[in-house]
């Protein structure tokens, strides 16, 4: 019920209470006064007659008597008029019946008044010559009493609605505030951090407007400082301190990125050669200035080539990677051609002869990361043997299946339904007392070729959603992993990874739908799994779809999450129920203070935002001691 009904409620009960006493006590009030009325009415009755029959009294049988009598008891107010002789002979008696026709019967129960009779001693001379008795009838008190009744009843009745009107204008004009401060609540748990403005004008509510004001004031604060905090040790733990160049977790993940959207390009392997050597025999500074001349180098090429939009990450001391969109072989030969030009002229600048050299590979969708790299190392081998600042570029990438292979396999495993899920990645509780409460398993779809050798997923996502099946995959694994909760009963949470293909379809969510409604239960354990960078490809249809799922009962949890790929700012309008951090954040934890602020300040932000903050593939000893005296939600090993 609402503040305003129970305002209404409580004021109209209280109207009520106040009205009943004061009827009550008004009607007894007057119930009394008309008893004393009709005492008096009787009394003056009986002397006035008396007196009227008194020299009429000698002849008992006198017609006169009655006559007297039957005058003043016409006038309908009396209940009886009795006239006795000297002996207590009764000489006349009039009577009328003790009906009340226009009085309610329940009335006369409820408020009984007594029968007011008098009378009076008849004298001729010195000798009592009889008695009359007058009995005031009791029907036109009730009738009176019953008038006056309605009349209240009907004004107060007309009193309580006028008021009541009133009163539900004042309440709803003192409540809209209140309102406001509602809407203000909400606003705060959506991510919004507005004020009111004006303040209410009453001051209890006033005061609790200033106190939304001022806790949605401290709480943005917060936010944003921690968002800073965030943002500031991610640079650092992604970014390359001397090039500024993102380092080898981001270079994966772009990796990752790639295959799962079918890219095309180039992979090349860059080494600065004998830097050490050249370190030994310079200063930091020196060896600093030279790297940075090498990456200038190297994006001086791309500049000349078009290419700026490429991505060169250091993977670590000497060796870099660089991504380019190459779009034939002939464009990475010229692109390497003109890094080996300015790498020339780097070399004359410092005075050495042998910079670098660079081993290429074409992007291959159906390869790995592994593989890629493998692959662009034999090239960087073959341009050691060529000479100094040299190049070589491989073919072909090294992966078994060709692309039509591929499809074709692809096509068969999604329609025999070939594949299995298995169950990984199991994150467990970090409060002291629940290490073994488990929170949440990753479900992982495993499919292998026809000589039972496992495919690489990212490879068979990709191809899937290039030939249009990967809405037919994903919605059979959901199937699977709901089926696996309601076999199992599970208490804790289950993550499904979506591609984004399907988590952006009109068309999956439809299906998805009607079966999370077949599963309502078992929806409740269900986590959709998204990566952070795959959110990033369409940041309203992910929004979206956390909307969906939370309307079906389920939850989202966004894995390998980065700062980079969504700004600190805007992870509060997404409603999140897990983010799991990437590797890269808890390797190393222990031992490194700028991670341990940003989990640290990650935890605060999911505390503040009711998120919660699971861990991944926590290995050492170390780190895992310290995930848990940070006290994130859970974490896996």
């Amino acid at each position: 019920m609402t503040l305003s009904k129970q305002l209404m409620l409580l004021i109209a009960m209280m109207f009520l209470a106040i009205f009943a006493l004061n009827f009550y006590i008004s009607i007894n009030n007057i119930k009394e006064y008309l008893q004393v009325e009709s005492e008096i009415t009787a009394q003056d009755t009986a002397t006035s007659l008396g007196l009227s029959l008194s020299p009429h009294m000698y002849a008992e049988d006198d017609g006169i008597l009655e006559t007297m009598v039957n005058t003043i008891f016409d006038r309908g107010y009396y209940l009886e008029i009795l006239l006795e002789g000297a002996g207590g002979k009764e000489l006349v008696r009039k009577t009328n019946p003790k009906t009340f026709e226009q009085v309610p019967d329940w009335f006369v129960e409820w408020l009984p008044m007594e029968t007011a009779t008098a009378r009076s001693e008849i004298s001729t001379g010195w000798t009592v010559a009889g008695r009359v008795h007058v009995t005031v009838h009791p029907g036109i008190g009730y009738l009176k009493l019953w008038q006056q009744a309605q009349k209240t009843l009907v004004y107060s009745a007309v009193a309580l609605v006028f008021f009541l009107v009133v009163l539900v204008f004042i309440v709803r004009l003192v409540l809209i505030p209140l309102g406001r401060i509602e809407r203000l609540a909400l606003s705060i748990a959506d991510g919004n951090f507005d004020t009111i403005d004006p303040l209410p004008w009453t001051a209890e509510i006033r005061n609790v407007a200033v106190s939304m004001n001022l806790m949605s004031g401290k709480i943005e604060g917060v936010i944003r400082s921690l968002n800073a905090r965030l943002e500031e040790v991610g640079d650092r733990m992604r970014l390359d301190e001397v090039t500024g160049l993102e380092m080898r977790a981001t270079f994966e993940t772009e990796m990752k990125q790639r295959f799962m959207s079918d890219g095309k390009g180039f992979v090349f392997l860059v080494r600065i050669d004998e830097l050490g050597e050249f370190a030994s025999t310079h200063s930091n500074a020196e060896v600093d200035a030279f790297i940075k001349g090498f990456v200038g180098a190297v994006r001086k090429a791309l500049d000349d080539r078009n290419l700026t939009g490429d991505f060169l990450y250091r993977i670590v001391g000497a060796e870099f990677i660089l991504l380019a969109e190459c779009q034939d072989q002939a464009a990475a030969v010229a692109l390497c051609e003109r890094i080996m030009e300015h790498l020339g002229e780097l070399g004359d600048q410092v005075g050495k002869d042998n910079i670098a050299h660079v081993g290429g590979v074409p992007f291959d969708p159906q390869g790995t990361t592994a593989s890629m790299v493998s692959a662009a190392t034999e090239a960087y081998e073959k341009a050691r043997l060529i000479g100094p600042n040299s190049y070589a570029i491989n073919e072909q990438g090294s992966n078994a299946h060709d692309l039509d292979t591929w499809k074709k396999l692809v096509a068969e495993i999604i329609d025999e339904q070939r594949f299995e899920v298995d169950f990984t990645a199991q994150a467990y509780a970090l409060a002291e007392g629940e290490t073994d409460t488990l929170v949440i398993e990753e479900a992982m779809a495993r499919v292998e070729d026809h000589d039972h050798e496992p495919l690489p997923i990212g490879t068979f996502v990709s191809v899937a959603e290039t030939i249009g099946r990967i809405h037919a995959f994903d919605m059979a694994v959901v199937r699977l992993v709901l089926e696996y909760i309601g076999a199992s009963n599970l208490d804790h949470d289950v993550a499904v990874n979506l591609s984004f293909a399907s988590l952006a379809s009109n068309e999956f969510r439809s299906g998805l739908y009607d079966l999370l409604q077949q599963n309502d239960r078992a929806a409740q354990h269900l986590v959709f799994s998204v990566t952070a960078y795959g959110a990033t490809r369409d940041l309203a249809a992910f929004r979206s779809f956390i909307d969906f799922a939370h309307r079906n009962g389920a939850k989202v949890i966004l894995k390998r999450f980065e700062p980079r790929f969504i700004p600190m700012d805007d992870i509060n309008k997404y409603h999140l129920d897990y983010i799991r951090l990437a590797r890269v954040f808890t390797e190393g934890l222990g031992s490194n203070a700028e991670k341990r602020r940003l989990v640290e300040a990650l935890k605060q932000l999911g505390e503040l935002l009711d998120i919660h903050v699971v861990a991944e593939g926590v290995l050492d000893d170390d780190d895992y001691r310290v995930v848990r005296e940070i006290g994130l939600t859970a974490a896996s090993r």
